[in-house]
């Protein structure tokens, strides 16, 4: 059995998947802060639910970005992290997929700018929105939310290579967006 976590949008989720792709359980919620209880939290509803334990789990899987920063890292952590302690490989899959593999996917970047990833093609990063339909979150009003999902990693499973969990990490399509100190770090003296 799989366990799959998708932490890079406002919406995180985890889904419980059979080897064959059949979805045993997917939980969602809105997860601004605390995403890491939250998806222990629905991984252990999840496996409760099943009837099933952690040991049952045979490979876990990360949404792996773009998106948030600190939140695709996130569900990184938590699949690195159990796969190392259990001794499993690790899944990989990028949030445009789990939007949706077969359509084209839109969703905020930085203010003013989405990433844009038509399908079969390379994303990009653009201010202006596509003339063509298109599926997403964070989008102006009008167009309906749809975020990543973990179940979604389901019918991926034949075409995912697995990875050793030190291997797993984000494919980041922009520098993140962090601040450098205004005084540079100083040694402390000795005895200070």
């Amino acid at each position: 059995m799989i366990a799959a976590f998708s932490t890079s949008s406002p919406m995180a989720s985890v889904a419980l998947i059979r080897e064959d792709g059949t979805v045993l359980f997917h939980a969602q919620a809105e997860s601004k802060h605390q995403t890491s209880g939250s998806c222990l939290a629905m991984l252990q509803q999840g496996l409760d639910a099943i009837h099933e334990t952690m040991g049952s789990i045979t490979q876990f899987a990360a949404d792996v970005g773009p998106g948030s920063f600190i939140g695709t890292r996130v569900g990184i952590v938590l699949a690195k992290t159990l796969a190392y302690s259990n001794g499993v490989m690790c899944l990989q899959m990028d949030s445009f997929d789990l939007i949706s593999a077969d359509q084209l996917v839109v969703f905020p970047s930085k203010r003013g700018e989405y990433f844009v990833r038509n399908v079969g093609l390379v994303p990009v990063r653009t201010e202006e929105l596509p003339q063509a339909q298109f599926v997403g979150y964070g989008l102006p009003e009008g167009h309906p939310s749809l975020y990543p999902e973990a179940c979604r990693f389901a019918p991926a499973l034949p075409r995912l290579q697995p990875v050793a969990p030190e291997i797993l990490n984000a494919i980041p399509l922009i520098e993140p967006s962090i601040s450098v100190p205004k005084v540079p770090y100083r040694e402390v003296a000795s005895g200070s």
